[in-house]
């Protein structure tokens, strides 16, 4: 389908999302909390748990009436009640389909245009509720993609739609994400200190909770400069096998320490050659501060691995033309360093709110291709007063290749490659709690050289059932 086709029909989703008649759309004021995280902080489940183990169980409340389909959380509902009762009973589920079509519009290598979906589960269990094993929890997540292949002809290095390459990069593909199981040891539950131990499967994206960034692709921002910093990905694969550790002071991790496989396994268990490369280790401190009344938070990170690499070494997040003409021994001990910072500039209630975040990273040159990363942004929830729950964001990034890499492109190309420049705006409407419209718009300065500026649009629609 042509280019200028396909953007009518975006043109179409957005005016019909947009002059929905106000009786059909969700009232935001008074304004509702923001939409919850993917998980529930370990504290609070933590400190429910301690609250409610040697009491015993009360008979429940009456139910309270449905929501209306324009105000209900999820678009199915609460199934006629079976929704909260298994919740009561320790069951959550949840399910998600989000669409996307992004295109070329001008410069880049080629004007390309692409539609991709996605189709997500989570199964929540609270052991404790089940069976009686109090602060046991667990859980499974399963991800679909389906539709074309990743978006092409950028010339960039950065993929422009992160949920697109999870857990593969073209054609439909069916992976279970995680599968994992923690237990939480407390240590004082009024104040939310305590320590938590996960093992298991994990698609470490989800593990990524931040108010301003972050989001799989789903939410928030699409491109994957946006979400995490780039240099951490020839350490760390998205979807692995894993033993994580956390000690959490005043409900907000503090002390963070994973050992992980290096091998990225989207598409297998990993089990029967469980670290046959190495093994991965990330530590990671954070200090949550306020500055002119404000909650903010530093946070510094790294991570090493011993297996051996090349910057030429496939990492399915990126795309790293190759190969290099000059041999090149692989090395082992590869490493990266980062640091973010967040501050609200406007702080409504806990995770309320929109405000400044920043990433500064680097990484060893001569196994990664990417060593040097920035970026800084704004984002948050309800921009505007009467659209609390609503998201907005745009940001900046800046990335710049491995010397090592640029040497051998330019043996390959005949031209020196460049560093990439990056900027995304995005604004996700809530249509309804369970029905949401992203706009989004990224402009690039390409790696690639002698490609002009490259400009693409997008539209996200996700529906929460």
């Amino acid at each position: 389908m042509n280019i200028k086709v396909k953007a009518g029909a975006v043109a179409a989703i957005f005016l019909t999302a947009l002059f929905v008649p106000k009786s059909q759309v969700y009232s935001q004021v008074p304004a509702p909390p923001p939409t919850p995280a993917p998980r529930e902080p370990a504290a609070d489940k933590a400190k429910s748990e301690g609250e409610n183990a040697p009491k015993v169980a009360a008979q429940s409340p009456a139910q309270t009436p449905e929501a209306d389909i324009w105000n209900r959380e999820e678009m199915t509902g609460d199934w006629g009640g079976v929704r909260s009762r298994w919740k009561e009973k320790g069951v959550e589920l949840e399910f998600a389909l989000t669409n996307f079509y992004q295109g070329v519009a001008s410069g880049g290598v080629r004007h390309d245009s692409e539609y991709n979906g996605k189709f997500q589960t989570a199964f929540k269990f609270d052991l404790g509720k089940l069976a009686g094993w109090n602060f046991w929890h667990a859980e499974i997540r399963t991800e679909t993609r389906f539709g074309g292949p990743l978006l092409g002809g950028t010339g960039t290095i950065s993929p422009v739609n992160t949920a697109a390459i999870v857990p593969g990069a073209a054609g439909s593909v069916f992976s279970v994400t995680a599968v994992n199981v923690t237990k939480l040891f407390p240590i004082d539950l009024k104040k939310g200190n305590l320590f938590a131990v996960s093992v298991g499967r994990f698609n470490l994206l989800d593990l990524l909770e931040e108010d301003f960034f972050a989001g799989g692709g789903t939410e928030r921002f699409f491109n994957i400069a946006q979400i995490g910093p780039l240099t951490v990905l020839r350490q760390v694969p998205l979807i692995t096998n894993a033993v994580t550790f956390a000690y959490i002071r005043g409900g907000e991790p503090f002390i963070t320490f994973a050992l992980m496989d290096p091998n990225d396994h989207a598409t297998d268990p990993g089990l029967s050659n469980l670290f046959e490369d190495g093994v991965t280790f990330s530590p990671g401190i954070s200090f949550p501060v306020k500055y002119f009344g404000k909650s903010a938070k530093h946070s510094f990170g790294g991570a090493v691995t011993t297996k051996k690499y090349t910057p030429f070494d496939a990492i399915k997040q990126i795309i790293i033309p190759g190969p290099p003409i000059n041999p090149i021994e692989p090395q082992g001990g590869s490493w990266s360093v980062n640091y973010v910072f967040r501050q609200y500039i406007v702080e409504r209630a806990s995770k309320d709110g929109w405000g400044l975040f920043t990433q500064v990273a680097f990484a060893d040159k001569a196994t990664s291709p990417i060593t040097k990363f920035f970026d800084i942004g704004l984002g948050g929830n309800g921009l505007f007063e009467s659209r609390r729950r609503d998201e907005f964001g745009i940001a900046y990034a800046y990335t710049d290749l491995s010397e090592v890499l640029r040497d051998n492109l330019e043996l390959i190309a005949g031209r020196r490659v460049r560093a990439e420049h990056q900027v995304e705006m995005f604004y996700n409407f809530h249509i309804t709690p369970w029905l949401r419209l992203t706009g989004d718009l990224q402009i690039f300065r390409p790696t690639r050289p002698g490609v002009d500026t490259t400009v693409v649009p997008g539209v996200r629609l996700e529906f929460r059932f």
